[in-house]
C-alpha cells in the first residue's frame, strides 16, 4: 500500500518541477502540498547506512528492502540441531563404562594407595616395583561385563566405542566373528547410525538453510540494482535549489542535502541554523513571507494554523501557485490545505493545480476536488453554505461506508448489487465473470482471507471472509486500490 502511494507520488515530481519553475518565471510564487514526507524510511536509512550517503533515500525500494528482510520465509537455522548433540553422545557413550580390571588387580590397586599415603618418610620401597610388575601382569585378565567372570584379555571382545569388555558367546546374539581392535557393541552401533542419520539429516537442513539465504541476498541484491525513484520530498527540495531556495513547513525533524562538491548526501537536523526545532517551521513560514524564499513545500502535519496567501501586510504579494502533489482522501482535509493560500485580506488569490495520475484511485478524487474549488467564487466568500455541501463529496462517509458495505456483499455474493455493475449488461454471465476478476482483486490486495477454492457444483470458485472491520473502512478500500493493476482501478 505505503509502496504503490510512494510510486504515485514519485511519477508526478517531474511535473511538480516544470510547474514550480514556470511560476517563478511568471514572477509567482510556489506552493506545494503533500500528506507524507518519508521520514520513517529516511531515518532507517540513516540508522542503517549512516549519515552520509551516495544518494537521497529511495522509499519504494527501502520498503521492499525491509518487507524481504522480515518476511522472507527461512527454514530453521541448522544451530538449533545441532545443540547439546556432544552432550548426549557423550553420555550415550559413557552408558556402557565399568571397571575394566580383574578383581585382584582392583585389590592389590587398593593395598598400593594405602601403603603410599601411610608413608610420610618418602623413601623408595623396593616393594613398589614389585607391586607395579604384578599390577601389569593382572591387568592382562579382564572381567566379562556380561556374566562377571575373568578371563585373559585377549580372549575378551574391547569395544572401541564404549570400552565394553565381553566373551564372544556371551552376547546376543553370539559373536562368530574375528576378535578385532576396531569391534563396536550392538548399542554403539546403534548410536552411531543415529548420529549417522543425524549428521545427514544436519547436512540436509544446512543445505536448505544456505540456500534459501543465498536466495534472499539475490533478491535483496535485484532490488537495490533497481532504478526506484527517491524520496519525493528531498528530491524536489534538491531540484529547486536546495534548502536555501525552498521553505519546508513539515513535521518532520531531519533532512537529506546534497554535499558542497554534489557527490553525495548528507543527513542533519532541520533546526541546523541555531532555530529551535519547535520555531522552525515559523521560522521557514516568515523566509516565505519575507520573500527570501519562494518555494514553499507544506504537509497537512506541520501546515496547521499557517497563512500562506499573498497577504497586504506581507512583503512577499506575489500571485500563489499552489501545487498538490498527493491528496488526502477527504474532500475537508483537502480543502483546509488549500486553505492556505486562499485567506481574505489577500493582494490576489492563488491558481490550484491538481497533479494526479490516470489511476482510478486518484482521478476520481482529484475530479471531486475539482468541482468543489470550481464553485468556490468570490462573491460568496466566507459564507460556510458557499459551494455544495462537502459531504457529498467525502467518500468516507456514512453514505460511503453503505456504499461500500453493499459493494462487498454483492462481489461474496451475499446480496444482490443494487445496480448493473460497470461495464456489464445484464447478462448474468458478465456478472459472475465482474465477481469473479473482483474477488480475484480483492483477495491480491488483502482485503479477501482465508481464500479457497471451491468443489463440488460451484467448483473454480473463490470462496473467503471479510472482516467487519474492513467492511465499512473506506480509507482502506481506497489505498489498497492503488495496488492493483490500472485496467481494474479504472473499472
Amino acid at each position: 500500500q505505503r509502496f504503490f502511494r510512494h510510486m504515485c507520488m514519485s511519477a508526478k515530481v517531474p511535473a511538480v518541477v516544470k510547474l514550480a519553475k514556470e511560476a517563478l518565471a511568471e514572477n509567482k510564487c510556489v506552493v506545494i502540498g503533500l500528506q507524507s514526507t518519508g521520514e520513517a524510511r529516511t531515518e532507517e536509512a540513516v540508522t542503517k547506512y549512516g549519515v552520509e550517503m551516495e544518494d537521497f533515500v529511495s522509499g519504494p525500494r527501502e520498503l521492499l528492502l525491509k518487507l524481504v528482510e522480515e518476511n522472507y520465509p527461512l527454514p530453521p537455522k541448522p544451530d538449533t540441531f545441532q545443540q547439546g548433540e556432544e552432550k548426549v553422545t557423550e553420555i550415550q557413550r559413557k552408558r556402557h563404562s565399568a571397571q575394566d580390571v580383574s578383581f585382584k588387580g582392583r585389590v592389590r590397586k587398593v593395598a598400593k594407595m594405602e601403603d603410599v599415603s601411610d608413608d610420610d618418610s618418602g623413601d623408595y620401597s623396593p616393594s613398589e616395583s614389585s607391586d607395579h610388575e604384578s599390577s601389569e601382569s593382572d591387568e592382562e585378565f579382564h572381567m566379562c561385563q556380561i556374566c562377571n567372570s575373568e578371563e585373559e584379555k585377549s580372549l575378551l571382545l574391547n569395544c572401541s566405542g564404549c570400552s565394553l569388555r565381553v566373551h564372544p558367546s556371551c552376547l546376543t546374539p553370539p559373536w562368530t566373528g574375528m576378535l578385532t581392535d576396531d569391534w563396536s557393541c550392538y548399542s554403539c552401533k546403534k548410536i552411531e547410525g543415529q548420529e549417522m542419520e543425524h549428521d545427514a539429516n544436519v547436512a540436509d537442513f544446512s543445505k536448505r538453510y544456505d540456500s534459501a539465504v543465498e536466495r534472499k541476498l539475490k533478491i535483496l541484491d535485484v532490488i537495490r540494482s533497481l532504478d526506484l525513484p527517491n524520496n519525493p520530498l528531498d528530491d524536489i527540495i534538491d531540484q529547486l535549489g536546495g534548502p536555501d531556495k525552498v521553505a519546508e513547513i513539515t513535521g518532520r525533524r531531519g533532512m537529506l542535502i546534497r554535499t558542497s562538491d554534489g557527490k553525495g548526501v548528507i543527513y542533519q537536523a532541520r533546526n541546523a541554523k541555531e532555530v529551535s526545532m519547535e520555531m522552525i517551521n515559523m521560522h521557514e513560514k516568515q523566509q516565505f513571507m519575507d520573500d527570501k524564499k519562494l518555494i514553499a513545500i507544506i504537509s497537512e502535519a506541520g501546515s496547521a494554523g499557517v497563512s500562506l496567501h499573498a497577504d497586504r501586510r506581507a512583503k512577499n504579494q506575489r500571485r500563489r501557485v499552489h501545487v498538490t502533489l498527493e491528496l488526502p482522501w477527504s474532500a475537508d482535509r483537502a480543502i483546509q490545505q488549500f486553505g492556505r493560500t486562499h485567506r481574505s485580506n489577500q493582494t490576489s488569490a492563488p491558481q490550484y493545480r491538481l497533479l494526479f495520475t490516470n489511476l482510478g484511485g486518484e482521478k476520481r478524487f482529484a475530479s471531486i476536488v475539482a468541482k468543489r474549488l470550481e464553485s468556490l467564487g468570490a462573491l460568496t466568500q466566507g459564507d460556510r453554505r458557499a459551494g455544495p455541501s462537502l459531504s457529498a463529496f467525502n467518500y468516507d462517509s456514512t453514505y460511503g461506508k453503505k456504499a461500500l458495505t453493499m459493494v462487498y456483499r454483492g462481489i461474496m455474493e451475499q446480496d444482490s448489487f443494487p445496480v448493473v455493475p460497470p461495464r456489464c449488461s445484464d447478462n448474468q454471465a458478465s456478472i459472475e465473470e465482474f465477481i469473479t476478476e473482483a474477488k480475484v482483486a480483492l483477495v491480491s490486495v488483502g482485503i479477501i482471507r482465508d481464500a479457497t477454492v471451491c468443489n463440488g457444483k460451484v467448483a473454480g470458485k473463490l470462496s473467503g471472509r471479510i472482516v467487519d472491520a474492513d467492511m465499512h473502512d473506506v480509507a482502506r478500500f481506497l489505498n489498497r486500490l492503488l495496488g492493483l493493476a490500472p485496467d481494474i482501478q479504472n473499472r
